[in-house]
């Protein structure tokens, strides 16, 4: 008995010998896989990728990231266009109230240097000079609707030879233009004297008088304007303006004048005295308007 459990003893005692080393290798294995990432599954070894090469961790910031991204887009998106109706309404707003009224009832004013020569394309007044240079004033009043304008004016156009008086409707049209308006104006009207001097006919008064003939001329006059206007605000505007109006004026026969000497014939005959006349000529006006806007 004893040498053949001595012998199974001496067979077994390598065996379990190498099983033990065996086990305590692939424990040493597992533990130094297990540092360095490693798991087995079902008696198997699968390698898990480190943090350093796992696509899954770096993967899953940037579709955060994207998704944060297109949501503040969206709410950017959503809050320029929340805000753009505002942005318009208040431009159309301000566009509004810097926009002058379409319809108005104007009131104009002009000052300016007037040359007027009443006998310049045809002379039959009889006078020793026909032309002369002075001031022109000037009123307007009118209705506006938008670019159109029609209206009124009084002028005087007052020399140092004589001056004339006109009372003119107008109509005007302007260019759709900001800030400064081109406006094209129409006249036609009356024109009167209201005083010649002396000098205009002096050729003519005998020796000896002393009181100066009353001379009359009236008649038709028509021209046309052009106006830059700047509009200074929605309500008045303001620019320089040239003007020319074509003048048919009348002047009708004047009576003798009176002399402390007798009225030779060669007087009573005259031009002047002897019969009536007429002259057509020119008034150039060029100066400055000012137009205040009375709207609604």
């Amino acid at each position: 008995m004893l040498p053949h459990l001595t012998r199974r003893r001496e067979i077994l005692a390598p065996s379990v010998a190498l099983l033990v080393f065996a086990t305590l290798t692939v424990g040493s294995e597992q533990s130094a896989r297990a540092q360095d990432g490693t798991a087995p599954t079902n008696g198997t070894t699968t390698t898990t990728p480190t943090p350093s090469t796992a696509p899954t961790n770096n993967a899953e910031p940037k579709k955060d990231e994207s998704a944060n991204g297109k949501k503040d887009d969206k709410a950017a998106s959503a809050a320029e266009t929340s805000q753009e109706p505002h942005a318009e309404g208040a431009a159309t707003e301000h566009h509004e109230e810097g926009k002058e009224p379409n319809q108005a009832v104007y009131l104009s004013g002009d000052l300016a240097f007037a040359r007027a020569d009443v006998g310049a394309f045809s002379d039959n007044t009889g006078f020793d000079k026909t032309g002369a240079n002075g001031i022109a004033y000037g009123l307007g009043i009118g209705y506006r609707n938008r670019s159109l304008r029609v209206g009124a004016r009084f002028r005087i156009n007052d020399t140092t030879e004589f001056s004339l008086w006109s009372v003119m409707a107008e109509v005007g049209y302007g260019l759709k233009l900001r800030p400064i308006e081109p406006v094209f104006v129409f006249h036609a009207g009356y024109m009167f004297d209201t005083n010649i001097q002396r000098p205009v006919f002096s050729s003519s008064l005998p020796q000896g008088n002393v009181l100066t003939p009353d001379v009359d001329l009236k008649g038709a006059v028509l021209g046309v304007e052009a106006v830059a206007n700047y509009w200074a605000t929605k309500s008045l505007r303001i620019g320089p303006y040239v003007g020319f109006d074509l003048t048919i004026l009348h002047r009708s026969q004047a009576a003798l004048p009176q002399s402390i000497f007798p009225i030779p014939d060669d007087v009573r005959n005259n031009a002047l005295f002897g019969e009536s006349g007429s002259g057509v000529g020119y008034v150039f006006n060029v100066g400055i308007r000012g137009t205040v806007d009375i709207g609604w």
